[in-house]
């Protein structure tokens, strides 16, 4: 029997990408009566206090800034690294230390945390609190029997006949880049000694709670056994707004390119790899004039776009917009594969291309495809401007005229908007509590 109103501390660390899902569960947990409070990093303070959730604070505003605008984010090879520096090496005694200072001083009965966020689990444990781990992409349950990609430059058909040993080799890297700093804390801090970090905290919890859509990849019999698929949780009111809306120029220039038959296309980074856009918005510019269509530039800051866009009536720029409300507007997307774009781009039931720059972006864009509702386009492919924008008009032509995409896209669009994946989560973490 779960008590009339139960205190739930959520603790997340990263993006907007792996800050907004678990918003998503926050507002639903809210509804049903419970006190909630989200531990993150300042950035987001104003969105989790304009949906009445109570704040902790977790480092810095320049801390979050310092990762999402270093150029090694942006690059395959170093993203990964620089990554691990963030979650691990640099985070691991703040991050305990800010646990311990809001366990103590709110007391909650449940914990709700992020699995990149090893430190709710190990204090969660210490003060004999239920945590429940939540996991954003089906790669990071790492599945045994299910291959991962996470390179453009290895072909795929590698990447998915040498998955284990691929696998195995990525663990005992992880022993080194992820274990051993992670340990000298724990010593540190008087805990014991762990062996494969990463993977564990992916295992670890009440429940495991994986938070997308069974249509877009189902359980398998190796995931972890207290592990449940919830659907995707969605939260795109970037700016604290009770309700979004879209800009009134936005409105009207999606308004009047449906009039003419010919619906824009929409283009977003999310807010990562925005910072490292370099020449991509140009590309897109000229991709869709090559296939006669409108565009929509979702940049991220406010600025005026290339150079191309500046006056032309062909193009709308502007420095955000609610993936839910833009995205079914349009005939087809353009992203990163970023977890939170994807989901948005799949629930619109409109085809996309997805163009993957680093790290399980890879897996994502390669899943879609698999799935038949997006073009495959790895940002490799847009280094050179003129190829690259011929590149992408060519995608972007197959997933607008091939009626295949079309009609799988607004299959699994119909599919992914009937679940609530935040009142599944919210459902399960009240079922576990008693």
């Amino acid at each position: 029997m779960v008590p009339l109103v139960v205190r739930i501390l959520i603790a997340t660390i990263g993006s907007a990408g792996d800050v907004h899902p678990f918003l998503g569960v926050a507002e639903d947990l809210r509804r049903r009566g419970h006190e909630v409070a989200m531990l993150v990093n300042p950035h987001f303070e104003a969105r989790v206090r304009a949906v009445g959730i109570d704040y902790f604070p977790l480092g810095t505003e320049d801390d979050l800034l310092r990762v999402l605008h270093s150029p090694r984010l942006a690059n395959q090879r170093q993203s990964p690294y620089l990554v691990i520096e963030a979650l691990f090496n640099n985070s691991i005694e703040p991050s305990y230390a800010a646990m311990q200072d809001v366990v103590k001083a709110w007391k909650p009965d449940a914990i709700l945390r992020h699995h990149i966020f090893p430190t709710a689990r190990w204090v969660g444990e210490e003060h004999k609190i239920p945590v429940f781990t939540a996991v954003l992409a089906p790669a990071m349950l790492f599945a045994p029997s299910e291959p991962m990609i996470f390179r453009s430059h290895v072909p795929v058909w590698f990447q998915k006949a040498l998955s284990r040993p691929l696998k195995t080799a990525g663990k005992y890297a992880m022993r080194w880049y992820v274990d051993r700093p992670v340990n000298q804390v724990r010593s540190k801090l008087g805990l014991g000694p762990m062996r494969d970090v990463l993977y564990r905290e992916s295992h670890e919890g009440e429940r495991v709670l994986g938070l997308w859509s069974r249509h877009y990849r189902g359980p398998r019999e190796d995931d972890p056994k207290q592990s449940q698929i919830c659907g995707y949780c969605f939260f795109d009111r970037a700016r604290g707004d009770k309700d979004a809306v879209l800009e009134p120029a936005l409105e009207r220039f999606l308004s009047k390119a449906e009039e003419r038959g010919r619906p824009a296309i929409v283009f977003t980074l999310g807010t990562t790899i925005v910072h490292h856009a370099r020449e991509f918005y140009e590309i897109a510019v000229r991709a869709c004039r090559e296939i006669d269509r409108p565009c929509v530039l979702l940049t991220g800051k406010d600025e005026a776009g290339p150079a191309s866009a500046r006056g032309a009536e062909d193009v709308c720029v502007v420095n955000y917009a609610a993936h839910s409300l833009v995205m079914p507007r349009c005939a087809a997307s353009v992203h990163h594969a970023g977890a939170g774009s994807a989901s948005q781009a799949m629930r619109s039931g409109k085809p996309s291309v997805a163009v993957p720059f680093v790290n399980d972006e890879f897996d994502i864009a390669h899943r879609m495809e698999n799935l038949g509702v997006s073009a495959y386009l790895p940002a490799s492919k847009l280094a050179r401007v003129e190829r690259g924008a011929r590149s992408l008009a060519t995608a972007l032509s197959e997933v607008t005229t091939n009626p295949a995409f079309a009609n799988r896209a607004r299959e699994l669009g119909q599919l992914i908007r009937v679940e609530n994946g935040a009142a599944t989560a919210a459902a399960a973490i009240e079922s576990s509590i008693g």
